[in-house]
């Protein structure tokens, strides 16, 4: 028998008490549970903690479930994400179904609440790298020691490539200043020992890709 959520009439989910006694703190009537819950799904979704444009690109999915209706893409704003058919909520973070079934080109923010926020993915893939960043040359971003994460508009690769877009954002729509970008104090033994040159004239761009030391 499913769990019960109405009996003689009265909604108990719509409810908030039933004889003076708080429709949350009646667990069960007559050892018959009761769940407001509405856990539709799954669907399958990808998810990353940093953006939404990561969250597009990846292809590693999971089931998840839904208030909201799950056949239709996309959801819709404040329909909550859970992470199983108990409503349990999936974790804060950013979530999409692109690469994982029918091509849904939508990402959800999920927040403390469950509740999710809608955008379109972007057009073009935007992912993060985390980078040392200098104002002078080459060899102080190499040897730097502070990294932060930058945003590509292209797969990561040792090098990137001339023309390649570096952004401060998620969203890839802030450029990056111009100067000395290099992955080689971020990434430990496995350092991508180069360098990139972004230009006052080319935006965004990576004008010049050099080796470290060269």
């Amino acid at each position: 028998m499913p769990d019960i959520n109405q009996i003689n009439g009265l909604v108990l989910c719509d409810e908030t008490n039933v004889n003076g006694v708080t429709i949350t703190n009646i667990s069960n009537i007559d050892d018959i549970a009761k769940n407001c819950c509405t856990a539709n799904g799954p669907i399958s979704l990808a998810v990353d903690g940093d953006s939404c444009p990561n969250a597009c690109a990846s292809e590693e999915c999971a089931n998840y479930y839904s208030d909201g209706n799950v056949g239709v893409c996309p959801l819709v704003n404040g329909d909550h994400l859970w992470a199983d058919n108990n409503c349990n909520c999936a974790e804060v973070g950013f979530y999409s179904p692109q690469n994982c079934e029918g091509g849904c080109a939508y990402c959800y923010t999920v927040d403390e609440s469950c509740v999710i926020t809608v955008t379109e993915c972007p057009g073009e893939s935007c992912n993060a790298i985390d980078l040392s960043f200098a104002e002078d040359r080459c060899s102080t971003a190499c040897n730097g020691e502070e990294c932060a994460t930058y945003y590509v508009n292209q797969e990561i690769a040792c090098p990137l490539s001339v023309g390649t877009e570096i952004y401060t954002d998620g969203e890839c729509s802030e450029c990056a200043a111009p100067g000395f970008y290099s992955p080689k104090p971020c990434e430990g033994e496995e350092a991508c020992t180069y360098c990139y040159t972004l230009g006052n004239e080319e935006g965004c761009q990576i004008t010049a890709v050099d080796a470290c030391g060269g």
